[in-house]
């Protein structure tokens, strides 16, 4: 590319901070995967770029680690829950850099104005994908190449106040596609695991009130090429020993083509991984829940949200819950564990959160999470809503407050109870078509949930010597054996595993 020694001379942080309180958990500090896309972008148009995870860093530490990076530019990704600490990164940016230009993406741009009004610090906002805004935001500004505010996407200050130019999509995703050693060499402060995570497409085709998908994506479902997944996980694999990964998809079961190519190329990949999904479960037939688990895929997390038919038009969902527990059903039938996301604080009757409960102790799912429900900048249920509120204190935005302490405890109890109904039955794990390694470990689990250590070890052997090279009996029985305190066995088991993978 010409000119790529002039932008191997300018040095770019790329910055996250996840949230540090309401909404701090484990996945919430993992970088968002379309930071890495950015990251890849930089480097191929030859810009010294680098990505830091400040999740983990202390507050106090964090002018130390800005100054430290010595950038010229600044890109921070954030989304509503952790804008605050965007905000401060932001500001200590500035004072540590003053001269560097300071930009924020991520899907909290969609306030790109009122960010530019409210936060002095923040030079720029790009809205939508960052890969060719990011490059020719820099272009134009250390090469002079065009003006910020002709470029797509980008938000600025101008003589007569904000210029807010309309975003566009990319006209193909597969060209910012990164491998995780691409990129690993290039990161700070993040872990293997966050790159255990697959993003196969981008966006969705439905219209939830309470989902930035619309905005971000405008309703239209981009698929990455199937090969290139496929060099991806195998990438992951010998990068980081990874035999897990979670498919972070909005929809991922929206494309049927794309699913059935996906789980096809996976299996003849001989991989081995497992994995979970994120898709609406008015997807889910028994030829498409039979694939998924010959293909590996041990969870699907479904979006239900609530059960009353108001509610769910309230919400923008309008397929029907009753076709939800048959969903749950196909899945089991399978071996795959059915997960539900549930929603509550909605203003609801008595007898409409009493519906959701009580699905969530009947229809079969065997995990589930259940939120408030938050408003999201650029969603239909925020229209109306004063962004001066986005602004507040508060790290979430909730739709009713008092409504959402009403059901709060009463929803942690349901979903401590529904763990206590355990996993699979006996009589599902026997009774399932097919022998897949998704089946097979689950009744690995129901056997030693049983104390039949016995069965559940002839379990795991018999699965070794049908597949050598599938590196989950050799993990799952050197745990076995190191509970066990047959450490010459456990190690042997670590051995094979370490063959296949490489860790």
């Amino acid at each position: 590319m010409s000119n790529t020694g002039e932008r191997e001379k300018i040095r770019v942080a790329l910055l996250y901070r996840g949230p540090q309180h309401q909404g701090k958990d484990d996945f919430s500090s993992f970088v968002p995967m379309g930071l890495f896309n950015v990251l890849k972008s930089l480097r191929l148009a030859g810009y010294a770029a680098s990505l830091h995870n400040l999740s983990r860093t202390p507050g106090a530490g964090l002018a130390k680690s800005l100054a430290g990076f010595e950038a010229d530019a600044f890109l921070i990704s954030a989304f509503f829950g952790c804008h605050h600490e965007a905000y401060t990164l932001a500001r200590l940016a500035k004072k540590v850099s003053p001269r560097a230009p300071v930009v924020l993406g991520g899907p909290l741009s969609v306030l790109g104005p009122e960010i530019l009004g409210r936060v002095a610090e923040i030079d720029y906002v790009i809205r939508g994908e960052g890969e060719e805004a990011g490059v020719a935001l820099l272009d134009a500004l250390y090469r002079g190449k065009g003006r910020p505010e002709a470029i797509p996407g980008v938000v600025c200050r101008g003589p007569s106040g904000i210029i807010a130019t309309p975003s566009r999509l990319l006209s193909g995703i597969d060209r910012f596609f990164f491998l995780p050693s691409e990129v690993m060499p290039h990161c700070r402060g993040v872990r293997p695991e966050n790159l255990a995570v697959l993003i196969s497409s981008r966006g969705c085709p439905f219209h939830c009130a309470f989902c930035s998908s619309t905005v971000l994506w405008q309703n239209r479902v981009r698929h990455h090429a199937v090969p290139l997944l496929i060099s991806y996980l195998k990438d992951l694999r010998k990068s980081t020993g990874a035999i897990y990964f979670s498919l972070r998809d909005e929809n991922f079961l929206a494309g049927r083509t794309h699913v059935e190519e996906f789980t096809a190329a996976l299996q003849e990949s001989r991989l081995h991984y497992l994995w979970n999904a994120q898709a609406s479960p008015r997807f889910i037939d028994e030829t498409l829940a039979r694939r998924l688990a010959a293909a590996g895929c041990d969870q699907v997390q479904m979006g239900i949200e609530a059960v009353s038919p108001r509610l769910r038009a309230f919400l923008g969902k309008h397929d029907k819950a009753e076709n939800i527990p048959e969903a749950i059903r196909l899945l089991r039938r399978q071996a795959i564990r059915p997960f539900g996301y549930f929603i509550y604080g909605m203003g609801e009757s008595e007898s409409e959160g009493k519906e959701s409960l009580d699905f969530i102790h009947r229809a079969g799912l065997l995990d589930a999470v259940a939120s408030p429900l938050a408003l999201y900048p650029g969603t239909g249920l925020a229209e109306g809503v004063n962004p001066a509120r986005f602004f507040d204190k508060g790290e979430i935005l909730l739709h009713s407050p008092d409504s959402a302490g009403k059901w709060r405890n009463r929803y942690r109890r349901a979903l401590a109870g529904l763990h206590e109904q355990g996993g699979f039955s006996r009589e599902e794990l026997t009774a399932g078509p097919g022998q897949t390694t998704v089946r097979a470990v689950a009744r690995y689990f129901r056997a030693l949930a049983e104390n039949d250590q016995a069965g559940a070890e002839r379990i795991l052997t018999t699965l070794a010597g049908e597949e050598p090279d599938n590196p989950w009996s050799f993990n799952l029985l050197a745990g076995f054996y190191e509970e066990r305190g047959k450490a010459k066995k456990a190690a042997a088991m670590r051995g094979k595993l370490q063959a296949l993978t490489g860790f």
